[in-house]
């Protein structure tokens, strides 16, 4: 089902699709706009995003970048957008579905905030969480994340958008930018 969204103001990312030329060409165009700012040539950085492309395909990963957010210069939220097939077909009835994956999101994320709603493409959850990460040497990250998981009308897709940031200040950035572009997602048949 294809399907499209409108992306944060300033996101820099690729799409990723099946076509390996226009994922290179992805890749370079996002190189030559970030690889001076990372301190790499554009050849360097534009095989690095390649390298990444098998793994983000094989995941169901269509969309992969990065945008400001909040108020704080600095702050900078990741953008993931993937669809994933069920193993067989899903419920008929979504909101049903919905509900279901509420409680076994609950479940496996207890800390989280999770709740059912309603997009203009249909029903979906949404939850938030946050925490610290520690890692070997005392290296202490905050994170807030959103995700939306939101079963597609073909019956046999679901898409998970998650967009994170390394803020506790960004959070109330980030649900509003996350909700900007689950509310924004339609499918291709919708518009044609």
């Amino acid at each position: 089902m294809p399907l499209q969204i409108d992306l944060p103001p300033g996101f820099a990312g690729m799409p990723v699709g099946t076509d390996d030329k226009m994922n290179r060409g992805h890749a370079w165009t996002v190189a030559e706009n970030l690889a001076a700012g990372a301190g790499t040539s554009i050849e360097q950085f534009g095989s690095y995003l390649m390298a990444l492309v098998p793994t983000m395909q094989a995941n169901g990963i269509r969309v992969f970048g990065k945008f400001a957010v909040g108020r704080r210069k600095g702050d900078v939220a990741t953008l993931t957008l993937g669809v994933v097939q069920w193993p067989e077909t899903s419920p008929g009835n979504r909101d049903a579905l919905v509900a279901a994956m509420a409680a076994e999101y609950r479940t496996s994320h207890p800390r989280s905030v999770v709740q059912p709603v309603r997009l203009p493409i249909g029903p979906a959850i949404v939850a938030f969480s946050g925490g610290e990460f520690r890692f070997p040497e005392a290296d202490v990250r905050t994170q807030t994340k959103a995700e939306y998981q939101i079963p597609l009308p073909d019956g046999r897709s679901v898409v998970i958008l998650s967009v994170v940031a390394e803020s506790e200040d960004a959070w109330p950035a980030v649900a509003e930018a996350t909700a900007k572009v689950a509310w924004s997602l339609r499918s291709e048949q919708e518009n044609g």
